[in-house]
C-alpha cells in the first residue's frame, strides 16, 4: 500500500476515534454495559492499523465508549423482532407481545424419583427445623409459564409436567403450592403476571401470601387489607435482555390490617468476622396492634419475593425478609437462630438448585448445628478421608467446619462437595448410604441423628 493510501486510512480511524470524544463534550454519556471497566483508547499507530493488530482493541474500546452503542443494540434488537427473531436467547418471544423467561423453559423434567427426592428433601427440612422448636414454611412459586401457557410458541419443555408432578404431592406438610389458586385467580380483573417481566406481580403475590398467611394462622388472611396504591409503569426484565427496554403498567397493592401500623427499617448484615455484606440486607418489619402470626418470622426468598413482602409484612409481630435462600453463609446465623417461623420462598425454575441440588435439609442442619446433640466428634486432615455409613431410623448427617484460623477448605461426600470459608465455615451433607468424606485442608466433623 502506498504511503498516501495508509496515511489516509489512519485518519479515517483517527476520525472515528474522536466520536466519543465529541459526543463526551457536548455532554452525552454511555450507560455502562458491563460491571467493569471500559476498555482504554490503545495507542494509535499506522503500522498497528495497516498490520491488523490495532483491530479488535478498537472494538473493544468503541464498543464501550461510543454514545450510540445502545441505538445500535436497540436497532439490532428491532431488526431481529421484525424477523420473527428474539435478539437474545435468553427470552422466548410469545404470541400477543408476551415474552417468556427462556431458562424456565430449558429447566430439567422431574422423574418420579427426583419428585420423590424433592418431597423427602423437604420433609428431611421441615424436621431438622421442627427439632430446634421452630416451623417451617417452604414456598414454591409457579413459573409464569404453567401459568400462562397459551401465548407460549411450540417448543418442547418440562415446565407444564413439573408442576403437575409437584402440585399432585399432598406431603410434605411443610410445602404450599398454588398452581390451582393461581390458575383461579386469572378470572380476576388484575393480572398475575407480567406480561414483559418473569415474574408474578402484587396481585398473584397476594395468592401465596393468602397460603402462606393461613398456614400459619388459621382464617388469618384478610383480602379486605388489599388497598390499592396506584398505578406504575414497570420494567419488564425481560425487555432489558432484549435490549429494547419498556415498561407495562401495574396496580401496586399492599396490605394493610385494620388497628394495625406497621414499621419498616434496613439493616445490614454482618459476616461471622464483623465484616458487612455488600450484596444483601434485611428488612426488617413491626406492627403495633394485635398480630395475626405472633412470634419473630424470617422470610428467605428469592427475587419472587419482592411482590410477596408487602402482601405478608404486616401479618407477623416481627419479621426479617432477606434476599437469600441459602441457610448455610454465615450471614444467616443469627436471623435463623432468632427467627420462630421460617418460610422460604423460591420460584419452581430453581427448585433445583435451591432445595434438590443444595439439598435444604442438609442446609438447614448446618445452620443450627450448634441446637442439637451431636455425636462422634473428630478431625480430618487435609488429603485425608474417613468412611460414613448411615443410621437407620433417623435422618442422619455429617456436620464439617473448619478450624479457627484457618483459611478455608473444599469438602466432599461423594459426588457433593462444598466449599468452606471464614465467612462460611460449616456444612451439612445427608448421609443416605455408605459414602466417604474427603477434605482438602484440615476440618472437626461430627454427626446429627434426627428422629423420623
Amino acid at each position: 500500500m502506498r504511503r498516501v493510501e495508509a496515511w489516509a486510512l489512519a485518519a479515517a480511524f483517527v476520525m472515528m476515534l474522536s466520536i466519543p470524544i465529541i459526543v463526551f463534550v457536548a455532554g452525552l454519556r454511555p450507560a455502562p454495559n458491563e460491571n467493569r471497566p471500559p476498555t482504554p483508547l490503545p495507542a494509535v499507530s499506522v503500522s498497528g492499523v495497516l498490520d491488523g493488530e490495532l483491530t479488535p482493541q478498537l472494538d473493544a474500546y468503541l464498543e464501550d465508549a461510543l454514545i450510540i452503542t445502545a441505538g445500535a443494540v436497540a436497532a439490532n434488537a428491532l431488526t431481529d423482532l421484525a424477523l420473527g427473531d428474539s435478539p437474545s436467547d435468553k427470552v422466548t418471544l410469545g404470541s400477543n407481545n408476551w415474552l417468556y423467561y427462556t431458562y424456565s423453559l430449558s429447566r430439567p423434567c422431574l422423574s418420579p424419583g427426583d419428585v420423590a427426592v424433592f418431597a423427602d428433601t423437604i420433609t428431611r427440612a421441615e424436621r431438622a427445623v421442627a427439632a430446634t422448636g421452630r416451623t417451617l414454611i417452604v414456598a414454591v412459586a409457579p413459573d409464569k409459564a404453567t401459568i400462562i401457557p397459551e401465548f407460549l410458541p411450540q417448543s418442547d419443555t418440562c415446565v407444564h409436567e413439573v408442576a403437575d408432578s409437584l402440585e399432585a404431592l399432598d406431603d410434605p406438610q411443610a410445602l404450599i403450592t398454588v398452581w390451582g389458586e393461581m390458575r383461579k385467580a386469572r378470572a380476576d380483573d388484575r393480572p398475575i403476571y407480567f406480561r414483559l417481566d418473569t415474574h408474578w406481580t402484587n396481585a398473584g403475590a397476594a395468592v401465596m401470601g393468602e397460603e402462606i398467611i393461613d398456614a400459619l394462622a388459621r382464617d388469618g388472611w384478610d383480602e379486605e387489607a388489599i388497598r390499592d396504591i396506584g398505578v406504575v409503569e414497570h420494567e419488564g426484565d425481560l425487555t432489558v435482555m432484549l435490549g429494547l427496554p419498556g415498561t407495562e403498567p401495574t396496580d401496586e397493592l399492599e396490605a394493610a390490617l385494620p388497628d394495625t401500623v406497621l414499621t419498616r427499617e434496613i439493616r445490614k448484615l454482618e459476616t461471622i468476622a464483623g465484616v458487612e455484606v455488600a450484596h444483601v440486607v434485611a428488612v426488617d418489619f413491626s406492627i403495633v396492634g394485635e398480630p395475626i402470626v405472633p412470634g419473630h418470622t424470617l422470610v428467605m426468598h428469592d427475587s419472587y419475593g419482592w411482590a410477596l413482602t408487602p402482601m405478608i409484612a404486616p401479618y407477623f409481630e416481627t419479621a426479617s425478609i432477606i434476599a437469600e435462600t441459602d441457610p448455610e453463609p454465615g450471614y444467616m446465623r443469627g436471623d435463623l437462630g432468632n427467627a420462630e417461623t421460617i418460610i422460604h420462598v423460591s420460584v419452581q425454575r430453581e427448585l433445583y438448585e435451591t432445595i434438590l441440588d443444595r439439598d435444604l435439609g442438609a442446609g438447614f442442619v448446618a445452620a443450627f448445628a450448634d441446637s442439637y446433640d451431636r455425636s462422634g466428634a473428630g478431625t480430618l486432615n487435609g488429603g485425608s478421608s474417613v468412611q460414613l455409613n448411615e443410621r437407620s431410623g433417623f435422618d442422619h448427617y455429617v456436620v464439617v467446619e473448619i478450624q479457627d484460623g484457618s483459611d478455608g477448605a473444599e469438602v466432599a461426600v461423594g459426588s457433593r462437595k462444598a466449599t468452606l470459608t471464614p465467612d462460611s465455615p460449616r456444612t451439612a451433607f445427608y448421609i443416605d448410604g455408605p459414602a466417604t468424606l474427603t477434605a482438602s485442608a484440615t476440618v472437626d466433623f461430627s454427626f446429627v441423628s434426627l428422629s423420623r
